[in-house]
């Protein structure tokens, strides 16, 4: 299994409990120069997602979108399932992939939908098999559809 699919299986099978308790109980947060910070939060993702990410580009991915379908699905009581991924190479650039994930959400008592979600993945040149830029794009209405919560 490449480095891609890891980080979609983290992405699109849970919420992950870890990460949203640390997120959401204020016992980890701490303001430090007038900027919150949570060093748990970030051992943590470190721990799970630190072999896949340059290390410049770890954070980076939390704040634009690392946290976005776990934590509406947690929100809008979602589970996430991961069901498939095709993940390829682009002919022009050697580090530059795309990827469709086919996702399964599912809320209490209701059947399962699934959405296909496809993105861009750039692998650093620096780092070798870490990952530079993670994007998502199209969502086929999932994120619509979870943070709507209906």
């Amino acid at each position: 299994m490449g480095i891609v699919e890891k980080v979609l299986m983290l992405q699109f099978n849970g919420p992950d409990k870890k990460i949203m308790d640390l997120l959401q109980n204020l016992d980890y947060a701490k303001v430090v120069d007038g900027k919150q910070i949570n060093e748990e939060f970030d051992k943590y993702v470190t721990e799970v997602y630190g072999d896949y990410f340059t290390e410049d580009y770890l954070v980076p991915f939390f704040q634009t979108s690392g946290l976005i379908y776990p934590t509406a699905a947690e929100f809008s009581r979602y589970k996430l399932n991961l069901k498939d991924t095709v993940v390829k190479q682009t002919e022009k650039d050697s580090n530059r992939y795309t990827f469709t994930a086919t996702v399964g959400y599912l809320k209490d008592g209701e059947k399962e939908k699934t959405a296909d979600v496809s993105g861009v993945v750039l692998f650093s040149t620096k780092e070798k098999g870490k990952i530079g830029k993670f994007e998502y794009g199209e969502d086929n209405g999932l994120s619509k559809e979870i943070f709507s919560g209906e």
